[in-house]
């Protein structure tokens, strides 16, 4: 297991990771020593005191378990935080049970912000560290180091940032609607220079930055591959980890559950629901859940053209992916690989190969899988959708697609169509009915037997008409939620009684390589776990959501893909070794997943 950051000489290695130095001394922000007046705290739902900490005062919070908002507000006149990477704070848990907490920085009242989440057992401190994103590089970068989304020095994009010269507003809050917490926030404060590399060392010492095996240059870490031999000593260690750790034995062939009920077997996967609560059922007739990752492939690439100075060695195509399994299994390695890959989503508790994953690995008959599809239409939808002409592009795409592979075969669960489409501003209804009805009636005509799980809407604010279309002609509505907290409001309402699955979530971190951390940044490896688990668990407590699928199998490369993300966001790093937290952390879920949906357990 690798180590946990629970110390700021911890933290100082996971945020500082990149081709330049921290010299940049961190600003407290809130210290709540004697001087500070604890009536300056807005509280909603919320209760505030000061108590003693570690080295002084701390704020103590008590976030009520009777409203589902609920949090305290620290504000500021201003800071110019646009030298630093992050906020960090210690919590505290005082209470009897773990709890996410949520923490988010923001200008006044506007919709952009910057977000974390740290989970805490009782009695434990974690530091909760929130990573600035940012959207404009300076014009030499761009010009010198091209296709990445994360840069050394702290550069992370996103396309929602706040103006982090004016930050003026600190919110901490729940991950848990109707948990009531008590915890105590201490030492808030910037920390982490924010220093891209100037254009002289760009030019005189930083190419080559990326290594033969395709990771990071310019930084060591845990579990950094150096040599041939660190690849076969994993190698080997995970092969009696494996041996010793076969996966759940209440699990049958497919990843259902043979220790519940007994249901219609129809060779194919359906849905059911039971006791008011909805399931996947698998061909055998056993209650399924689907834990799943996506892009379950044996390759990841990065361009080289024009970027062949970026590079130690160059490999075909860029696939350092690829490379690295030969090395890893020689001649035979595509053979391997694919096994082996099986073999660990069984061990691990995983049972779908969820979306993007490679049609010869998913063909093997070993786990389940679903398969996408693309309608042919644009992902900006039309706010006009000729039916006829609609109908006749689908049932062309489909016809030309791989649906004489999956339609008749029992280990494919559903079919996801497109991936989170822009709906049109105006006429939404009547263009998302009409979407849904051909897309659903051509894939029925040709696939009767597969799940059509809908088209994976993308955040919270898409319109009602296009849940409600899709509810009606969805078996499964499918949404992409880059979240840290499946709140109420943030899926579909109660009101469309139709079972749900959550197509892409994940959380990355700064400590392992990578420059960027992905959608939703924690502090480290432990705290991605953490945030995995409690994610996952809030899905298994809600009774339409029917699986949740992590994004993605493999990380990227720290060059980037085709759109420039080069994100932190495997089971696996670049060189196929798991992340020992995140393998750990899915075992543990899938000990307890059945049990815990089934008898609707809820957490405090």
């Amino acid at each position: 297991m690798y180590f946990r950051f629970g110390l700021v000489k911890g933290l100082v290695f996971c945020i500082l990771l990149g081709f330049v130095s921290e010299t940049r001394a961190d600003k407290i922000l809130f210290d709540f020593e004697p001087t500070f007046d604890v009536g300056l705290v807005h509280a909603s739902n919320a209760q505030v005191a000061l108590t003693k900490g570690a080295t002084g005062q701390a704020m103590a919070v008590t976030l009520s378990g009777h409203h589902r908002k609920a949090y305290v507000r620290l504000k500021s006149p201003g800071w110019d935080l646009s030298g630093y990477r992050c906020i960090t704070m210690d919590i505290t848990n005082h209470g009897q049970v773990g709890i996410g907490v949520l923490g988010s920085i923001s200008v006044g009242g506007g919709k952009t912000s910057a977000e974390s989440f740290v989970w805490v057992e009782p009695g434990q401190t974690e530091k909760m560290v929130i990573v600035f994103f940012r959207s404009q590089l300076p014009e030499y970068m761009e010009r010198l180091v091209t296709g990445m989304r994360g840069y050394p020095g702290g550069f992370l994009s996103h396309w929602i940032t706040p103006d982090l010269s004016k930050l003026n507003r600190i919110t901490i809050s729940k991950a848990r609607p109707h948990q009531e917490m008590h915890f105590s926030v201490d030492d808030i404060q910037a920390t982490g220079e924010y220093r891209l590399p100037t254009e002289e060392e760009l030019k005189s010492s930083f190419f080559p930055f990326v290594d033969q095996y395709g990771q990071y240059r310019h930084a060591q870490w845990p579990g950094k591959t150096t040599s041939q031999d660190d690849i076969d000593s994993q190698h080997q260690a995970e092969l009696k980890d494996l041996a010793s750790n076969r996966g759940p034995e209440d699990w049958n062939q497919y990843g259902g559950w043979t220790a519940g009920p007994q249901l219609n077997a129809t060779g194919h996967f359906r849905t059911q629901k039971l006791d008011k609560k909805w399931w996947l059922v698998d061909p055998s007739g056993r209650l399924f859940w689907s834990q799943g990752v996506t892009g379950v492939r044996l390759s990841q690439t990065t361009s080289t053209r024009r970027r062949e100075h970026y590079f130690v060695d160059l490999v075909d195509r860029g696939d350092f992916r690829q490379a690295n399994l030969k090395r890893k299994f020689g001649d035979n390695w595509d053979t391997e690989a694919a096994h082996l890959t099986h073999t660990r989503f069984r061990s691990w508790g995983l049972n779908t190969f969820a979306n993007w994953s490679d049609p010869e690995l998913y063909g093997m008959g070993k786990t389940p899988y679903v398969v996408d599809l693309w309608s042919g239409i644009a992902k900006e939808v039309p706010a006009q959708l000729n039916e006829k002409a609609f109908e006749t592009l689908v049932r062309k795409r489909i016809t030309a697609g791989r649906v004489a592979e999956f339609k008749d075969d029992p280990w494919c669960m559903g079919v996801f169509v497109d991936n989170e489409l822009r709906w049109p501003k105006e006429n939404v209804g009547p263009v998302a009915e009409t979407y849904y009805k051909v897309v659903n009636q051509v894939l029925k005509e040709f696939a009767p037997n597969v799940l059509y799980l809908g088209s994976r809407i993308h955040g919270s604010g898409e319109p009602h008409a296009a849940y409600t279309a899709a509810a009606k002609h969805c078996d499964v509505v499918s949404v992409n939620r880059y979240q840290f907290a499946i709140v109420d409001e943030d899926l579909p309402p109660d009101s469309l009684d139709k079972p749900m699955i959550i197509g892409e979530f994940h959380f990355g971190a700064l400590d392992r390589g990578l420059l960027h951390t992905g959608l939703r940044a924690v502090s480290n490896q432990h705290q991605r776990a953490c945030a995995y688990t409690d994610y996952v668990k809030q899905a298994l407590e809600n009774d339409r959501i029917v699986g949740a699928h992590w994004f993605q199998h493999t990380d990227q490369l720290v060059s980037g893909r085709s759109d420039g993300e080069n994100f932190q966001i495997g089971f696996v790093d670049i060189v196929d070794r798991p992340y020992p937290e995140m393998v750990a952390a899915s075992r543990r879920l899938a000990a307890i997943l059945y049990e815990y949906r089934y008898a609707r357990r809820k957490s405090n």
